[in-house]
């Protein structure tokens, strides 16, 4: 009997992963279980009337060789170059963003600008002279170093606070290493006067999109994939694995209500690392210890989202993205699909959605629908976007897993929790949600490939042959 492979969750790592076993091997057996109705995860479309969004502003762009030759032989001719256009609403007006010493000096004054240099001096002598502490854990310690105590708070710290919902002291530097692509004021200066080079860029000028959004590019993989011989099943909620010599995995079909149960040789799991822990500690596996049920518990998402508006008008804003830092406004950014690629939307209306994160179980998280639109409402109309009037139709969409809560004791955690892993050699486990790390939709492409790469060249533990490459994972940055 041939191999047979089952994968759990349809987005691109999944079908990345399901692509690239089959594209070295056609006599695998590949099947994909995925909860949704449609694949690609995040990647996926949001209609609103006549308009598409993507689920969260994505762009087709990579610095990885392999994803940069995947992507152009499966989109080739799809793919259209795209101008990146920005801005941050700050103080009372809207900056480009990323943020330019000399626009911002413009737009806050030669004295504020001038305090924030002298800050940013004498904190770094501070530094030097062991005068203050060099610590880098926290995300609060690291931005402040990078920007100077002025600047950090002038731009860096509300966003933060306002995306994360807690302190900055409470948040692991490594958000910043990931997330924060300027670098930090010498690294803002510094382009000035020195182009970035490939590999260390801090953000795109330029990128691919597609017509109809990115779920185009999802459904190019699918097609790939199910003329290769593999099977993604839809609607199938997994709620048990079980490992006796092969693995047994149990889900519920929701179009009918029946039990299913499938047998593999090898799994490869992008759910959300909480939730596969759940069903391994069930099954038949070794017991984990109270120090792994503990971290498990101590994991966390941050919740995001989206309230979309289609307006009455033609243009609101040239940008893609807008940023929104303060506290004026509920949302954190917002972004315009039809700015992208002129197919996500009509000619005489705009669609805006804008992003509300927060936390499971808070105050935002139990919000209604009509409250988040009144609240998103008052913010677009505070900054000038569009009045109420304007409005034609409105809608939410909830993301309960969105971003990894990278708070100061979470590597500590999934230690704990990938020594457990280790005892389960058929299973990788992978991509955005199940490694619980922050990338960009090129870094799930190609986790997907690593996977499945590890899979066929490890004949006794493959998921050992995976995991040594995961410090490479952590350190991808999310170019902005």
């Amino acid at each position: 009997m041939s191999r047979s492979i089952l994968i759990l969750g349809a987005g691109v790592c999944g079908l990345a992963a399901a692509w690239r076993l089959l594209e070295k091997d056609s006599s695998l057996q590949v099947t994909i279980l995925e909860s949704a109705e449609e694949p690609g995860g995040l990647a996926r479309s949001l209609i609103v009337g006549d308009h598409i969004a993507d689920l969260g502003p994505h762009r087709i762009f990579t610095e990885l060789p392999d994803v940069q030759d995947f992507l152009h032989d499966l989109a080739g001719e799809d793919l259209e170059t795209v101008r990146r256009a920005s801005q941050m609403w700050l103080r009372g007006g809207w900056i480009e963003y990323p943020p330019k010493p000399v626009e911002v000096t413009r737009h806050l004054g030669v004295t504020t600008l001038a305090g924030a240099g002298a800050s940013f001096a004498l904190n770094k002598a501070a530094e030097l002279l062991g005068a203050r502490g060099n610590e880098r854990e926290s995300f609060e310690s690291l931005m402040t170093s990078a920007f100077g105590p002025q600047l950090y708070e002038l731009l860096v710290a509300p966003y933060a606070r306002k995306v994360w919902k807690m302190s900055p002291r409470r948040i692991h530097a490594d958000i910043a290493r990931v997330r924060v692509s300027a670098g930090g004021l010498d690294q803002m200066v510094k382009k000035l006067f020195v182009p970035e080079k490939p590999g260390t860029l801090t953000a795109v000028r330029k990128f691919y999109y597609m017509a109809g959004g990115v779920e185009q590019l999802v459904r190019k993989m699918r097609a790939g994939v199910e003329s290769r011989g593999g099977s993604i099943n839809l609607v199938r909620n997994v709620n048990a694995i079980r490992f006796n010599g092969r693995a047994t995995v149990c889900a519920e079909n929701k179009a009918s209500g029946r039990a299913e149960s499938y047998q593999a040789d090898d799994v490869i799991s992008t759910i959300p690392l909480p939730d596969l822990l759940s069903m391994l500690f069930s099954g038949a596996g070794p017991a984990p210890s109270p120090a792994v049920v503990k971290a498990r518990e101590d994991l966390h998402y941050i919740a995001n989202f989206l309230v979309a508006f289609v307006v009455g008008k033609a243009d609101v804003t040239d940008s893609q993205w807008l940023y929104f830092p303060g506290p004026d406004t509920v949302f954190n950014r917002a972004y315009l699909p039809k700015n992208f690629h002129s197919s996500m939307g009509s000619a005489n209306e705009t669609l805006v959605v804008f992003e509300i994160t927060c936390h499971h179980g808070d105050r935002i998280w139990h919000r209604s629908d009509k409250a988040l639109v009144a609240a998103a409402l008052r913010g677009a109309e505070r900054v000038g976007l569009f009045r109420k009037a304007d409005v034609r139709m409105s809608l939410v969409h909830r993301i309960p897993h969105t971003y990894p809560i990278y708070d100061l004791g979470y590597r500590r955690r999934l230690n704990e929790i990938r020594k457990y892993l280790e005892n389960f050699p058929r299973l990788i486990n992978t991509g955005r949600q199940g490694l619980f790390l922050h990338n960009n939709m090129d870094h799930s492409i190609h986790m997907g490939f690593r996977s499945a790469e590890a899979l066929l060249a490890a004949d006794e533990n493959p998921a050992r042959e995976f995991y040594k490459e995961i410090r490479k994972f952590q350190q991808f940055r999310i170019v902005d």
